[in-house]
């Protein structure tokens, strides 16, 4: 593979611990023949000048040092430029993370070349239409930004005490109807995260699917159902029940009311994750599942 040369680190701000790596990360490269870029508040907590954003920065790679949620939020700025990203696990389990904390020596020989590029599907929603004031909104995504989201999508009942009636069709055709919390359309990506906790499958990373899951239906035949990420998969917030909010990795709370249709795609843009292993997944998987015996 080509030379990364041209490298921006950003991490974890309040992590102790991801800024500590970061620092010895930003010396080694230093001292190499890499020009090593800081991200603005990285810069600013090292007390070093000169950092940068990473939403106007051109660089060939971007290092990210925390957790997986730091590494949703980086995969979610650099996604339109296409820039890859090589994660370093300051976090707890880090499924998204390439290289443990101890392993940052090896930074310098990934970035020369040996290293493959994976490109992760993102899941897109759009919201259709929507109900208001007794009448039906249509072109409703001229009004409301159309979101995406590496791991996955939520869309979960507005008052936790109360469930949402929801309709959901994959491919025009219906799937199934009820009443739960919410839903979830995962990608492979996100089938280790918030997916899995609400007892959906794991998935081989080697598959590029979709999980549909609801989150506490009132019903015993509601199970989790992959799909082909081609599908468009449909779901409407029935107006004879409450509102809700979706929220995409755990961000931009968007409110939805009652009567509203939501599209779920394949988004346009993927997260391009540099990898150092061939086959890392399934060590992960059991490093997690012995830490939760």
């Amino acid at each position: 593979m080509n030379e990364l040369k041209r490298i921006l680190i950003t991490a974890r701000i309040d992590s102790e611990r991801a800024i500590n790596i970061s620092s010895k990360i930003y010396e080694m490269l230093s001292l190499m023949d890499f020009e090593t870029l800081l991200e603005r508040e990285l810069a600013w907590k090292l007390n070093l000048k000169g950092g940068v954003s990473i939403r106007d920065v051109d660089v060939d790679a971007v290092i990210v040092v925390g957790g997986d949620g730091t590494i949703l939020k980086v995969a979610n700025e650099v996604k339109e430029r296409g820039i890859p990203i090589l994660s370093v696990n300051a976090g707890t389990v880090g499924f998204l993370s390439e290289l443990d904390s101890e392993e940052i020596y090896k930074i310098p020989e990934v970035l020369s070349g040996k290293y493959t590029i994976k490109e992760c599907t993102r899941v897109k929603a759009t919201i259709k239409s929507f109900f208001t004031k007794n009448q039906v909104i249509k072109n409703a995504e001229e009004i409301y930004p159309v979101k995406d989201a590496l791991n996955e999508i939520t869309v979960i009942t507005s008052i936790p005490s109360k469930v949402i009636n929801l309709e959901v069709r994959v491919e025009d055709e219906e799937l199934f109807s009820g009443r739960g919390d919410g839903i979830i359309i995962s990608t492979t990506t996100g089938a280790t995260a918030y997916s899995l906790s609400a007892g959906g499958p794991i998935v081989d990373p080697a598959l590029d699917v979709f999980i549909i899951t609801m989150l506490s239906p009132l019903s015993l035949i509601n199970r989790s159902i992959i799909v082909p990420v081609n599908s468009k998969i449909e779901v409407r917030v029935c107006d004879d029940g409450v509102d809700a909010y979706m929220s995409t990795d755990g961000r931009d709370h968007i409110f939805i009311p009652a009567g509203t249709n939501i599209l779920f795609e394949k988004s346009e843009f993927k997260t391009k994750i540099i990898c150092t292993k061939e086959k890392d997944f399934y060590k992960k998987l059991k490093r997690r599942l012995k830490r939760e015996l």
